[in-house]
């Protein structure tokens, strides 16, 4: 039997006096995991880069949140860029004293690689994994005090089983632009791929996070990942593959999705991860999570999913980690 919105909010916990913010929270899936944290009672900052667009949505959020509730707030954040990530992270830390949830929600799909991002690397990967990596760990000492001071922090970051699509991270082609890649209909293969190595290092980087954290002594700090499930009314796709067929191919997306997952529903299993009192009492870290559907494709429950072997792999998760810390010295220095 599927659950109902009222049951669903009953499995999270109260949130009152916590603070959150959503990558990509002002539209689709990040937009109704804020509600849903603010419906427990949660600050919740909706990081997202166009302003305008995002304050109108905030404010039709707010209005159909119940009497009691916490607060929703925009928050300035453009994950594409190195510099524009860490400044957001920083100024982020100037806000709150305290940050117990993290929900690196954002993302794109469907650019071509015809041109590469403003710091030299895949757009797709750049703003899926990278503005994340920085983002995440530019407020890792607000995280980690937080910790300290009240326990029981989250860090969800929402993955893909797109990422059994990967081929394996070739760094070198990381940064290589494919001039005329778009062009063709058939370039729309290796665009997948692409989404789903950004999706295999969102994985490698949340599982090694988790593994430093702990190694470090904050057991209370829960890391994971999850894939949320297809939902139709969702940004992705929508930032456009090539000349000829950015509206086709979002379209094509769309009309894919539209008969699965509601927003709703894609949108609980990162909920849950972030607010449900059994992550804590079970222990559950370094995971990747996934929905359980009906026939019907209305969501059950979620559990932990097993990986690919190219998943699990520690030495590569490790490397992923090195470069960008690597990289992200070179662009801080540059």
């Amino acid at each position: 039997m599927a659950v109902t919105e009222p049951d669903f909010l009953e499995s999270l916990n109260d949130l009152g006096g916590r603070v959150a913010i959503v990558t990509g929270g002002a539209a689709g899936l990040g937009l109704r995991t804020t509600q849903y944290l603010a419906q427990r009672n949660c600050i919740v900052y909706a990081a997202s880069r166009n302003r305008e667009k995002s304050l109108r949505a905030i404010a039709d959020a707010e209005a159909t949140l119940p009497d009691s509730h916490g607060a929703i707030k925009f928050h300035h954040l453009d994950l594409s860029t190195v510099e524009g990530a860490r400044r957001s992270a920083e100024a982020f830390q100037k806000l709150e004293d305290r940050l117990d949830i993290v929900v690196a929600n954002g993302g794109v799909s469907m650019l071509a690689q015809n041109e590469l991002s403003q710091d030299g690397f895949e757009r797709m990967f750049a703003t899926n994994h990278l503005g994340h990596f920085v983002f995440v760990t530019t407020l890792l000492d607000l995280l980690k005090r937080t910790s300290k001071s009240y326990g029981d922090v989250r860090i969800v970051v929402t993955s893909s089983i797109g990422y059994r699509n990967a081929t394996g991270l070739d760094y070198s082609a990381l940064t290589q632009a494919r001039p005329g890649d778009g062009d063709s209909v058939w370039d729309v293969i290796p665009a997948f791929v692409r989404y789903g190595n950004s999706k295999l290092a969102n994985m490698y980087f949340t599982i090694e996070l988790d593994r430093r954290l702990r190694e470090e002594g904050y057991t209370d700090m829960y890391c994971n990942s999850c894939h949320p499930g297809f939902a139709g009314a969702t940004n992705l796709g929508g930032g456009g593959f090539g000349p000829w067929g950015g509206a086709w191919a979002e379209n094509v997306i769309r009309l894919l999705m539209k008969p699965l997952n509601s927003v709703e529903d894609a949108s609980k299993t990162q909920t849950y991860l972030a607010a449900s009192a059994q992550i804590l009492q079970q222990d559950v870290h370094g995971q990747f999570w996934a929905p359980v559907w009906s026939w019907t494709q209305r969501y059950l429950r979620c559990r932990a999913a097993s990986l690919t072997e190219l998943a699990r792999d520690e030495e590569k998760q490790k490397q992923l980690w090195a470069f960008w810390e690597r990289a992200t010295d070179m662009a801080k220095a540059t």
